[in-house]
């Protein structure tokens, strides 16, 4: 029988990096374009304050149900659950931002709906993985991938949005799956697609405040979006991993060109009271 990792266990990835090595997350990757600032301070400084929400906590769920049920076959096996997701929401009793109430509403039919979809369309053959790949001295890329079935990475995505496109995948999520398939392909993995598997809120049972009535149901649904992988992605994903690493390591080479490097001119006046 397989081992999971406990619900809140937050990788290290000691065993696939180097020590005193950095790390590039590629869940933060579009935050170095759009919020450089953020980035470094999160990054770098490690000065990450967010403790989670009500939407990462049910998405943190979702991942988990996947991958028990990716990993384990029987009923027996998947009893683990039934415990396990109710004492992980309780956790959060005292974290006022964490609306409990929401996530236990939500998590089972969308668990369902997400497992009615693997049901049909096939279980990946790698679930919650752990990879890194180095792409220059002292800088890895490294993070857990969500699954992987056949040649085609896979990132399940909660959401409340009802009418999501089939169609669109969101730049910052298609430049994270890109990095994954990066680093999987550097470690002899041929993946040749990348999709995004939305799993939608179940919105059900309501009443308008006007009128009384009720209002249309939308039960959760699962709805995957697929892309082929160019080559010309994977030419921008590898040359932007560079352009991140040689960026920190000339800000760690040259401390007073931060400001300039991360284009934050706070950076400066902070260098300056060290």
């Amino acid at each position: 029988m397989q081992k999971l990792k406990p619900l809140d266990y937050k990788e290290n990835y000691t065993d696939l990096i180097p020590e005193d090595s950095f790390r590039i997350s590629p869940s933060m990757i579009s935050k170095f374009s759009d919020k450089k600032w953020e980035w470094y301070q999160s990054q770098v400084l490690g000065n990450n304050t967010f403790e989670g929400s009500t939407s990462t906590v049910l998405g943190t769920i979702i991942h988990r149900i996947a991958e028990v049920c990716t990993k384990f076959k029987t009923n027996e096996e998947r009893e683990v659950l039934r415990t396990e997701i109710p004492n992980y929401i309780e956790s959060f009793s005292n974290n006022p931002e964490i609306d409990i109430a929401h996530i236990k509403e939500q998590y089972k039919p969308m668990g369902n709906a997400l497992l009615d979809y693997l049901n049909i369309w096939g279980y990946p053959d790698r679930s919650e993985e752990a990879i890194a790949y180095k792409v220059c001295d002292g800088v890895y890329a490294a993070g857990t991938a969500d699954a992987v079935i056949g040649n085609t990475l896979i990132d399940y995505k909660t959401t409340s949005n009802q009418s999501v496109s089939e169609y669109y995948m969101p730049q910052n999520y298609k430049v994270q799956l890109l990095t994954y398939a990066w680093i999987y392909r550097k470690l002899g993995v041929d993946i040749q697609n990348i999709r995004i598997i939305w799993i939608t809120n179940n919105i059900v049972g309501r009443v308008s405040e006007k009128t009384g009535k009720p209002l249309k149901d939308y039960p959760s649904k699962v709805i995957p979006v697929t892309q082929v992988i160019t080559n010309d992605d994977m030419e921008f994903i590898e040359s932007y991993l560079k352009l991140i690493a040689e960026t920190y390591l000339k800000a760690k080479e040259c401390p007073e060109l931060t400001y300039l490097l991360f284009s934050d001119y706070r950076l400066k006046g902070e260098l300056c009271h060290q």
